[in-house]
């Protein structure tokens, strides 16, 4: 009886240091350490939420007319819904997949557009030496008590690989993983060893083994995004969200006029299975793949997502054409 009352006398005081803890010191905690906790409570009563990494955003060294993102484009199409955005540097579909389960269940919010980075299913994306701060942030972004959570990380119990840890395994991959192109085109590495624009100090033979290594592999089902893609339509079907999944634009022209059609054509491949995968899972997918010029990339050393105001209002509109048939 003595162990009983014990035991309950631990657990009521366990509850209450974490109910303390969360109105007191874990506001400030998780503001600074894992904010979209904070957020997804906030927008849970909008009408659409548009998730994404930084390729929303405008460039920040341009000027522009209209420096709006683009989700804000593609609300200019919605005048009577509320749209709203979660953005996080570098995030990708594991961090989503987090996010949108402990989206409030209470929520008014059920359709969710959400970004699909070609990049972000390639070794140097799942493997960045930014992976270590963002699985930190995901420590929080689950059921578990707040308390425990901050335990957790104080013990650094999460994926926090060293940085040399992380690019081992993409150099390992990028090494071994098969292309589906005749030697030297066959790996990454040897396809990147092949003589192109110069030696390896000219910045056009750089440039051009970036867009090798940012999209030289294949995706299939057995890729760690694919997983995660696959988990936020499971939830998405168990709480009756709609999804709209947007695959981005990348720059399909420079990389054809640096690599040649081996590698735009893989890209084709990959956003091809993407959107036959999902679309046949009963979820909107707009493939923006193709949809723009070079000019509209405002990153010219390194391949990214990161667009114009043009682009992003070709890309808004894309997308407000298919949202169009799922929420009006």
């Amino acid at each position: 009886m003595k162990i009983t009352l014990k035991l309950i006398s631990l657990v009521a005081m366990l509850i209450a240091l974490n109910w303390m803890y969360k109105q007191s010191k874990f506001i400030a905690f998780v503001d600074e350490h894992a904010d979209q906790y904070l957020q997804l409570e906030k927008i849970k009563n909008c009408d659409v939420i548009y998730i994404s990494a930084s390729s929303n955003f405008p460039p920040e060294n341009i000027q522009e007319a209209d420096p709006r993102k683009i989700s804000q484009f593609i609300s200019d199409y919605f005048p009577t819904f509320q749209f709203e955005a979660i953005n996080k540097p570098a995030s990708h579909a594991g961090v989503y997949r987090k996010l949108l389960h402990i989206f409030p269940k209470d929520s008014e919010a059920k359709t969710f557009i959400i970004t699909m980075n070609m990049r972000s299913f390639g070794p140097s994306w799942v493997n960045s030496d930014l992976e270590t701060a963002l699985n930190q942030s995901n420590v929080f972004y689950n059921h578990r008590p707040v308390l425990f959570n901050r335990l957790l990380l104080s013990l650094n119990a999460y994926d926090n690989k060293p940085a040399y840890e992380r690019n081992e395994l993409v150099q390992t991959q990028w090494a071994n993983d098969p292309l589906p192109f005749e030697a030297p085109k066959n790996t990454v590495k040897n396809w990147c060893a092949v003589e192109k624009w110069g030696d390896w100090r000219n910045p056009t033979r750089q440039l051009a083994d970036q867009f090798i290594k940012q999209y030289g592999f294949v995706i299939d089902e057995n890729n760690s995004r694919v997983k995660d893609f696959d988990a936020i339509c499971e939830i998405a079907e168990k709480r009756s969200y709609r999804l709209v999944f947007n695959i981005l634009a990348e720059n399909i022209e420079t990389a054809d006029s640096l690599v040649g059609k081996d590698l735009t054509s893989l890209m084709t491949q990959n956003a091809k299975w993407l959107e036959s995968r999902y679309s046949e899972k009963g979820f909107k997918v707009v493939n923006n793949l193709h949809i723009l010029k070079a000019s509209n990339f405002t990153d010219k050393d390194f391949p990214t997502e990161h667009y114009d105001e043009e682009g992003r209002k070709i890309i808004a509109k894309n997308i407000a054409s298919s949202l169009k048939t799922i929420i009006e």
